[in-house]
């Protein structure tokens, strides 16, 4: 601050640095929500956006100036694509962290997976599998999304894991091995005006300054 006469308080928010370019296009979920719902079902998806918009809305809430007028909302519209479940991974938990245990794939994958991994099926490591079920703490379903099928010019499909709700693990393990190289769609996870948490990658803005970056006033 050595351009100021007088000490004044930062401008701006930290909380997001470094600001880097993001390693991959994947976002990083860390938490997920609690996998011990009764329904056995995904606790994720992804999709892209595709452009925006604006929608009009009547305000509902009470205690507000504008209770039951009409509101111009933005909106943001993603297009979801169907995920293929290509495989299933069980992780054990110790002092060091999570440790995967056994990785299973389906028979059937995507030629477009060629482009990013061989995963080879074996009926054996699938029925072994079973067995370590009672070793480890929790299991994750890996999960596979072309950009092509939304005419988009990708062909590389983006790999990624995504929790499952559920009892128990020998629950969400059944539940796995039921749609294990299915495609879901997202009408089977989410509900019409059901909220969620939204995770995305910016495409970066350059180099630009703190009006842009951290929204302050000119």
């Amino acid at each position: 601050m050595g351009h100021r006469k007088y000490s004044a308080p930062r401008r701006g928010s930290i909380a997001f640095r470094p600001r880097a370019r993001a390693k991959s296009l994947e976002a990083r979920i860390r938490t997920w929500p609690e996998s011990s719902m009764e329904k056995t079902s995904l606790l994720g998806f992804a999709g892209f956006k595709a452009g925006g918009l604006h929608i009009l809305t009547i305000d509902d809430r009470e205690r507000t100036p504008n209770f039951g007028k009409q509101l111009l909302n933005v909106s943001t519209v993603i297009v979801t694509p169907p995920i293929k479940v290509i495989g299933i991974r069980g992780y054990n938990l110790n002092a060091y962290g999570k440790h995967a245990v056994f990785d299973v794939y389906a028979k059937d994958l995507p030629k477009e997976l060629s482009r990013k991994f061989d995963a080879n099926y074996n009926e054996e490591a699938i029925t072994k599998s079973r067995s370590f079920l009672d070793s480890i703490n929790s299991i994750m379903a890996v999960v596979a999304v072309t950009p092509r099928k939304i005419n988009m010019s990708q062909k590389k499909p983006f790999v990624f894991e995504i929790a499952v709700s559920g009892n128990n693990v020998k629950a969400q393990y059944d539940y796995l091995r039921s749609i294990l190289g299915k495609e879901i769609h997202a009408s089977d996870i989410f509900q019409v005006g059901q909220y969620i948490d939204v995770f995305g990658i910016t495409r970066g803005k350059g180099i630009e300054g703190p009006v842009t970056r951290f929204g302050v006033k000119r």
